[in-house]
């Protein structure tokens, strides 16, 4: 490949990536509403409302993202388009499953959620066509986040997750679950500023 077929490449994925980040920010009006407590040792204390989830688990988050989108541009009951929010909730999930031979293999798929408008409720959220996405509620909650760097080398998100872990074990706070990701900005079609933030529910 010569030097301008490089560039035009490289000028239209640029193009592409910005109409596809001006494209999801026009329908991502809102954001899920939570107050902060307070902040302790590098750590964010917040207090999230009772909100309903499109979430779906696949083999990657490309997968699982795909399916989120098809629901909200109206794979649903009422072929309605759902107005997108942020961030995007993204949970890696340890999997037994049965191997031929007897024995069990671990898989890693993941847990991926989109939060509904808060006009949205249990009983008017539209239900999904795809069986494989899943509404649910998550009732009123407390969690702990850190932002992710987004200039760090190597592996950001696990660093980041294990100083999230790190600075609750300081605390009087008890982590509950495992940790998961805040996926900002273009969360739907994947992030161009990287702004993303670790999380885990406390009790």
């Amino acid at each position: 490949m010569n030097r301008a077929t490089t560039f035009v490449t490289g000028a239209l994925s640029g193009l592409a990536a910005v109409a596809g980040w001006r494209y999801y920010r026009s329908r991502a009006t809102e954001s899920v509403d939570y107050e902060t407590r307070r902040t302790d040792d590098g750590i964010e204390i917040r207090e999230y409302p009772t909100v309903v989830v499109a979430e779906t688990v696949a083999a990657n988050r490309g997968s699982a993202r795909r399916r989120l989108q098809h629901y909200l541009d109206g794979a649903n009951s009422v072929e309605a388009r759902i107005p997108a929010t942020t961030p995007l909730r993204t949970q890696v999930e340890s999997v037994e499953v049965p191997t031929t031979d007897g024995s069990e293999s671990s898989t890693h798929p993941v847990r991926v959620g989109t939060y509904l408008p808060p006009g949205y409720s249990p009983q008017t959220a539209p239900e999904p066509t795809d069986r494989s996405v899943l509404l649910t509620v998550e009732t009123p909650r407390t969690i702990a986040v850190r932002s992710v760097p987004i200039y760090s080398s190597g592996d950001r998100v696990d660093r980041a997750k294990t100083r999230l872990l790190e600075a609750i074990e300081s605390t009087d706070l008890v982590a509950v679950g495992s940790p998961f990701v805040f996926n900002y900005d273009n969360s739907l079609l994947g992030s161009l500023t990287g702004r993303a933030e670790v999380g885990i529910e406390i009790a």
